[in-house]
């Protein structure tokens, strides 16, 4: 009976997504001509942390193929800052593999324009040296400044949590 419930939540999970994106498409960017994101980005979790990472990626080509060229800032903080670091340091054995993925996505993303912060405060409350971060990742002094100043400036928050 739990297992039947469970599939009946993901498939109105799915359609209700589904009617999310047609939704997007007729009202939400109706009028928008300009798209400026500040992503939250603090989980974790090496499955859920890439997961984030699709979604985004996923969000910011359907932007882009709405016509828009998204400016966005990603702003890393607590645990998710183990896997913006270079080497295998940081990180369990078990997620070596997370942590070579999420190269792959910052390299992706810095690519793209993307800007890439991380968080001092967080860095040393989880003692990881500044000069230990991917060379795509700009070290600032306060991520929660950071986010507080790209709001002022008309960014919308995105959640990465």
């Amino acid at each position: 009976m739990k297992k039947k419930m469970l599939v009946v939540a993901g498939v109105l999970l799915v359609a209700a997504l589904a009617l999310a994106g047609q939704a997007v498409k007729v009202n939400a960017l109706k009028g928008v001509t300009r798209v400026k994101i500040v992503c939250d980005v603090n989980v974790g979790e090496p499955k859920l942390l890439l997961k984030r990472m699709e979604l985004l990626d996923k969000t910011w080509k359907q932007l882009a193929a709405a016509g828009m060229k998204p400016t966005v800032v990603m702003a890393f903080r607590a645990k998710a800052s183990f896997f913006i670091t270079k080497g295998e340091g940081y990180v369990a054995a078990e997620a070596l593999g997370a942590k070579r993925e999420m190269r792959a996505w910052i390299e992706r993303f810095k690519e793209a324009g993307f800007t890439i912060e991380q968080c001092a405060l967080a860095a040393e409350m989880l003692d990881i040296e500044v000069k230990d971060f991917l060379p795509q990742v700009e070290v600032v002094e306060n991520g929660y400044v950071s986010l507080i100043g790209y709001q002022q400036q008309g960014y919308a928050l995105l959640p990465l949590d």
